[in-house]
């Protein structure tokens, strides 16, 4: 009877040794996934507070806008960086409710107090107020509204 009472007592050590290390393995685990999720959401946090704080510095202005027809009609658009960090201007639409015209700008880089000047083909008319918007590589949307000549 004597060895029985011995076995035992070791298998309920032998069990609760390997059940602790298993425990303490997966504990090490978790640990390790849940520094790894909270890094990245850190970052993430970090990037989209980073991209705001930039889209609320743009500031786009159009300040100019003369059309011309030589030899066909077209618009040309001035638009000026004056906020506080530089941007991109991704796009340009000028809408006159009859035609809509989209241009995709490649490079449209602004630094900050900088100007950059863009010439659209379009069939301007005098009577229809055209719609124009720029758009930003942030997302922000200036607009502003002109008659032809």
């Amino acid at each position: 009877m004597a060895k029985g009472i011995k076995r035992r007592a070791l298998a309920t050590v032998v069990s609760t040794g390997i059940l602790l290390s298993a425990v303490a393995v997966m504990g090490s685990m978790m640990t390790a996934w849940s520094n790894s999720v909270f890094t990245n959401e850190q970052h993430e946090i970090t990037t989209a507070y980073s991209e705001g704080v930039n889209k609320i510095n743009e500031f786009l202005v159009i300040e100019n806008v003369w059309f011309g027809n030589n030899p066909t009609k077209f618009v040309n658009i001035t638009t000026s960086n004056v906020g506080n960090v530089g941007l991109n201007v991704t796009k340009i639409t000028l809408d006159n409710s009859i035609d809509k015209t989209n241009l995709l700008i490649t490079n449209g880089g602004i630094a900050i107090n900088d100007y950059i000047s863009t010439e659209i083909s379009y069939n301007w008319t005098t009577t229809n107020p055209i719609l124009i918007t720029a758009v930003t590589e942030k997302g922000s949307i200036y607009q502003t509204y002109v008659m032809g000549p």
